[in-house]
């Protein structure tokens, strides 16, 4: 943001009244004193929202401001600069109003209440290549949201994508007078009306004066009708024009081609927009999925009651097998009388083991003793239901761990667009899933159509077991004394040596076994486990003389696949091939599969050496050296908070041993995470960085074993926010550089008592 506006100009367009008018420009606008950086010349606006801004009025003089716009009396020293408006709110958006004027490329505004987000962000990804783009930052669709996404317009844009909501009557119309959208994209209201709106045409007609001076507005043909009747100019998007790209097995298909729709009225060629169009990101959304107490699965979805949005969560909930009893639980606090029986149509389709509906805040006793379950909570975001969902979470330290199930969906297509067709998928899931845990991404894996899952020992295939996963599960470390659970959880053992083939097939002749699934590992330049060349041709002789087991696979491992070299992993699979021809020739049957390639090599090697399968490891996870070439999207946020700040002065030391003295006064935060949380201590005395508030904190001192100290100096910060360890301003990537390793020992390093958050 960049307004250059002196006062008077200032003044003059907010229709405001100020006794002074000083020479310095204003820059930037802020309505939030944590956001406040002292370095620009900023206005505050004392917005009256959830908190009055007036009351922040000190706060912001203190962080630097002196000019602000308010529209009661206030108390500021003299050089306080005092612009007082009838509303602060209706202020900001007549400067959102003046700004936007000031260019003249085309401002493509987006409205309707299915997935307006996400239209936004494939277009800009359709996009960016042609047209330098401004779009709203995150969800910012509010009155407040619009304007500040207007005020980041600026001259070297020439594309505006902005997003609009709304949710009262009568609240459109200043929206669209700030952005006077050129062109409009409608996404429908969904099938039931929302609050504070007597009927769907109401709430429709409503985000339809969005578009009363728009020159083309984007439309299903399912909603063509009510841009009709409310004479809006309307262009119908052609489904079948895109009928090339199979969108039906993904959400929100329609607004896959909504956007490809616009994209190529603005000039994009249809040829580019059929290759982007099949890599289109997975973007979250706010559903969360975590362990709770007394061993149940807690669906966290308190956000709205949308029946749309309800369907899809009840959808989620009784198509997964974790936790055999289903719960529902319903906040209808804020919902019409006349919604209220359609929503519990819809739960009672799925046939809830219990339904619970919460009245007046109070959660009943019987909710509260239910164990063993899973637990999805639906309500509107205006509800007290997030606090309730409070109560069922497991009463760990506020340190947490995010995983983003969509991105991970998002990976497994990408590598399955690098391999043939009916090229199978092992996915390894071994040391709880490479720290993700050790039930929930097994599950969310079994759910998206992959063929095998891989384990590292006996136990962690058990545990699988015993909770619902009814997948094919590779073991591929099997000890011999592990042989009895191996054979009564039918688990697929890996077979390395003949010792080891000669003992498992005693154990299975005990119980008259024959057929049991195993598998081959071959040696072929990891020097690890597995059957070396020579000794093949004893190995088929053992096995032709062994009708205990069946042959599933043989596999190797490639050893040097993330070197950009790519010599040795071509002389390993040349050397798989030679194998393969031997183990056909002497065994005789072709229901054997082959594999070598793990992630690194699916993505390198994938089109000519991916032979019947390929194992899926942390390239599921979005960390390859080809991530970003492959736009493989980043699963994994890592979190923790603030648990207290202290100001020091120059001479104090910090933490344990010492190691950390101020130079000069300083402001310190301790935040909930160390060393036992897998933060290690070689991240102490600036080594280690964290995020708070957009702004870079060095750690100070000594990590401890469950705190670390980091300078928050140049931070507006307080008791209780957020931090990010690991996240969109530290890539994992960064995070293990700083520790010397590399992501898969950073991931599996995180410590089981840090809570795992599973978002879709």
């Amino acid at each position: 943001m960049n307004l250059n506006l002196s006062h008077k100009e200032l003044i003059t367009i907010i229709s405001g009244e100020s006794s002074s008018f000083p020479e310095y420009p204003i820059d930037i606008i802020y309505y939030d004193t944590r956001l406040i950086n002292t370095s620009r010349n900023g206005v505050f606006f004392a917005l009256n929202g959830r908190r009055n801004g007036h009351d922040f009025i000190n706060k912001a003089y203190e962080k630097g401001i002196r000019t602000f716009v308010v529209n009661k009396t206030v108390d500021l020293p003299a050089d306080a600069t005092i612009i007082t408006v009838e509303d602060p709110l209706r202020a900001l958006q007549a400067v959102a109003k003046h700004h936007r004027n000031q260019f003249s490329y085309p401002v493509l505004a987006i409205t309707g209440s299915l997935g307006k987000t996400t239209i936004k962000e494939w277009l800009y990804f359709l996009l960016s290549d042609e047209f330098n783009i401004v779009r709203s930052p995150k969800s910012f669709n509010s009155q407040i949201g619009v304007a500040i996404s207007l005020l980041e317009m600026n001259d070297q844009h020439n594309l505006a994508i902005i997003e609009a909501d709304i949710s009262h009557p009568n609240e459109m119309e200043f929206i669209e007078d700030m952005v006077s959208p050129t062109l409009g994209i409608y996404t429908g209201v969904g099938h039931f009306y929302a609050d504070n709106f007597e009927s769907q045409k109401a709430h429709a007609a409503e985000h339809l004066k969005l578009f009363k001076h728009a020159n083309i507005t984007f439309v299903l043909s399912e909603h063509k009708n009510e841009l009709r009747k409310n004479k809006i100019n309307s262009d119908i998007v052609d489904y079948d024009a895109w009928k090339k790209l199979d969108f039906s097995q993904l959400s929100y298909s329609n607004n896959r081609v909504i956007a490809l729709h616009v994209a190529e009225f603005l000039g994009v060629e249809k040829s580019i927009l059929f290759k982007k169009g099949e890599q289109l990101p997975v973007l979250s959304n706010r559903m969360e999925v975590f362990e709770g107490q007394d061993d149940n699965l807690i669906i966290n979805d308190s956000y709205n009651i949308d029946v749309d949005a309800l369907e899809q969560a009840l959808s989620y909930q009784f198509s997964s097998d974790e936790r055999k009893d289903k719960i529902v639980v319903l906040d209808l606090s804020y919902v019409e009388e006349n919604r209220k029986k359609d929503i519990l149509n819809v739960v009672n389709s799925y046939s809830p083991t219990q339904l619970f509906i919460i009245e007046n805040n109070e959660v009943p006793a019987e909710l509260l003793a239910v164990k063993n379950s899973s637990i999805l909570f639906k309500g509107s975001y205006r509800s007290r239901l997030k606090e309730t969902v409070l109560m069922f979470k497991n009463r760990k330290h506020e340190t947490w761990v995010e995983f983003d199930l969509k991105s991970i969906q998002h990976n497994i297509s990408v590598f399955q667009k690098k391999l043939p067709e009916k090229t199978k998928l092992l996915v390894m899931v071994k040391a709880s899933s490479y720290g993700t845990g050790d039930i929930n991404i097994p599950h969310f894996l079994q759910q998206t159509g992959i063929d095998y899952l891989g384990v590292a020992y006996t136990d962690e295939g058990t545990t699988l077991r015993e909770n619902g996963i009814s997948l094919p599960i590779l073991i591929m470390n099997t000890e011999i004394d592990a042989f009895d659970d191996v054979i009564r959880f039918q688990l697929e053992p890996s077979i390395f040596s003949i010792a080891q083939l000669e003992a498992f097939c005693n154990r299975l002749r005990e119980d008259n076994i024959s057929d049991f699934p195993i598998h081959i590992t071959v040696e072929t330049g990891m020097n690890r486990l597995g059957f070396y060349p020579e000794d093949i041709a004893e190995l088929i002789e053992k096995l032709k003389l062994r009708p205990e087991v069946k042959v599933k696979s043989i596999y190797s491992h490639l050893a040097d696949a993330d070197n950009a070299d790519p010599a040795y992993s071509l002389e390993q699979i040349e050397k798989f091939k030679a194998m393969k021809t031997t183990f056909k020739n002497g065994l005789q049957d072709d229901e054997i599969l082959y594999h070598i390639l793990n992630s690194e090599g699916a993505s390198k090697f994938g089109k000519f050496a991916s032979f019947d399968m390929v194992r899926l490891g942390i390239g599921v996870f979005g960390y390859t050296s080809t991530a970003a070439e492959d736009e493989l999207l980043p699963s994994i946020r890592w979190k923790t908070t603030i648990s207290q700040i202290k100001t020091i002065q120059a001479g104090e030391t910090v933490g344990y041993s010492r190691t950390f003295t101020a130079e000069k006064p300083m402001e310190i935060a301790t935040l909930r995470i160390g060393y036992a949380d897998g933060f290690r201590r070689s991240l102490s005395n600036g080594v280690g960085q964290v995020f708070i508030n957009g702004i870079s904190c060095p750690v100070v001192g000594n990590v401890c074993m469950d705190m670390t100290m980091v300078d928050v100096s140049n931070t507006n910060c307080q008791a209780g926010d957020e931090v990010e360890i690991i996240g969109e301003n530290i890539p994992i990537k960064t995070f293990s550089n700083r520790l010397k390793t590399i992501p898969y020992e950073v991931m599996t390093s995180i410590s089981k008592r840090v809570s795992r958050i599973y978002l879709r």
